[in-house]
């Protein structure tokens, strides 16, 4: 009898039964929760590429993290709520960019604590998810913006060149023919040229690269969002008017700060200081005499309806602001002002800055001599002389032109 207990196999399959049945509630346990903390994860690694993102493309105005956190409610990932942690840093906190003294990397570090369901078995309630991307800002592809859609975008006349090294043109007109004209034996040379329609080259002219692309989509103005200032509620001076061969300073009372002058007018060869700040002329800048002007401590001239018209034989040392809502901005002509614009760069001149005249026509001049590190973003360029361009980027560190992008 005792031998037949001990040879009865029943309910065996039962505690396998059991022990199977654990086992897979156990795999269906890790599967459902790993399941929601990988969809959690995706969220939350979308959200912080996002903000990274953001927040490298406001670097240039000391935005950076405000930006980032903002972005990333745009997710639905808001800092503070139900747990969520987003952390931004400018440099990065770890990795190969962590401490570098170049602040154009910014770093975010998403982390969100997730309750668990079937692992509350395995005494596991809740599990953090963390997501980091790191971002940076790049020059952008193009340099020279001409942004009228019909007629002659880009001339050339003479003899002159306009050599452009590291950066690109893009022109947006539509003509057939001559959306980029070319006439005698000038040349214009950049890494690259693209045209929406097509160009004419008349005489021994040349073009680098040759040819240069056409057809291409119209690309549309890369600083439209740029707001422009606000003349409500400002006093406007007195335009100053020099003549004589004395020394003169210009610009407002408080470094960086903001005046307003009903126009400037420059015939004198006495030197000019304009002190750091933005300037909006409520009238013509107009430039002809000898005297040198300079203004390099960051400036920023804002047309609202008047000329520009620079042209004097003096030297010019300008240099835009690098930082605050016009960083990289030298001269800024209201969007809805189509007057033509006219610049000449001699001798010795150095410019630092961006050229923002998006439905005007600028007439550039320039000499050997000069020094242009500018960017363009006009309605049209009419080009005389030899000009030696130099894309603004890498010398600024940051501009309104670069574009951002993930490296982590």
């Amino acid at each position: 009898m005792k031998m037949k207990i001990l040879r009865d196999e029943s309910g065996q399959v039962m505690i396998l039964t059991v022990l199977c049945v654990t086992c897979l509630l156990g795999f269906v346990a890790m599967a459902v929760d790993v399941g929601i903390m990988l969809r959690t994860k995706r969220v939350l690694q979308t959200a912080a590429d996002s903000a990274a993102i953001a927040g490298a493309a406001e670097i240039i105005n000391d935005d950076v993290v405000a930006a980032a956190i903002a972005d990333a409610e745009e997710n639905g990932v808001t800092n503070g709520v139900n747990g969520i942690t987003v952390a931004v840093h400018n440099p990065p906190s770890y990795g190969p960019h962590a401490g570098s003294p170049n602040t154009g990397y910014v770093e975010v570090i998403i982390s969100q604590p997730e309750p668990t369901f079937f692992m509350r078995a395995f005494a596991r309630n809740s599990m953090t998810v963390t997501a980091r991307a790191v971002a940076t800002t790049v020059p952008s592809p193009g340099c020279v913006y001409t942004l009228n859609t019909t007629g002659t975008d880009i001339s050339l006349t003479g003899s002159g060149s306009l050599t452009i090294s590291n950066c690109g043109i893009i022109d947006d007109s539509s003509s057939t023919s001559s959306a980029l004209q070319l006439t005698g034996s000038g040349s214009i040379s950049a890494q690259s040229i693209g045209i929406v329609g097509g160009y004419n080259v008349t005489g021994s002219g040349t073009l680098t690269p040759n040819p240069p692309s056409t057809g291409i989509t119209a690309v549309p103005n890369p600083l439209s969002s740029l707001s422009p200032p606000s003349l409500t509620g400002m006093t406007c001076l007195p335009n100053p008017n020099f003549t004589g061969s004395s020394a003169q300073t210009l610009g407002p009372a408080t470094p960086g700060g903001t005046v307003c002058y009903n126009g400037i007018s420059i015939t004198g060869s006495g030197p000019i200081t304009f002190n750091p700040g933005l300037y909006i002329i409520n009238g013509n800048f107009t430039a002809t005499g000898s005297g040198s002007l300079t203004g390099t401590g960051g400036v920023t001239f804002y047309l609202p309806s008047g000329t520009l018209s620079v042209t004097g034989s003096g030297s010019l040392n300008f240099t835009a602001p690098t930082s605050g809502l016009y960083s990289g901005i030298l001269f800024y002509q209201n969007p809805l002002d189509t007057s033509a614009a006219s610049f000449t760069g001699s001798g010795g001149s150095v410019l630092n800055g961006i050229f923002y005249l998006p439905t005007a026509t600028l007439n550039l001049t320039g000499s050997g001599g000069a020094s242009f590190n500018t960017d363009l973003v006009v309605g049209a360029l009419n080009i005389t002389g030899s000009l030696p361009l130099n894309e603004y980027v890498p010398l600024s560190g940051s501009s309104p032109l670069s574009n951002a992008r993930m490296v982590e």
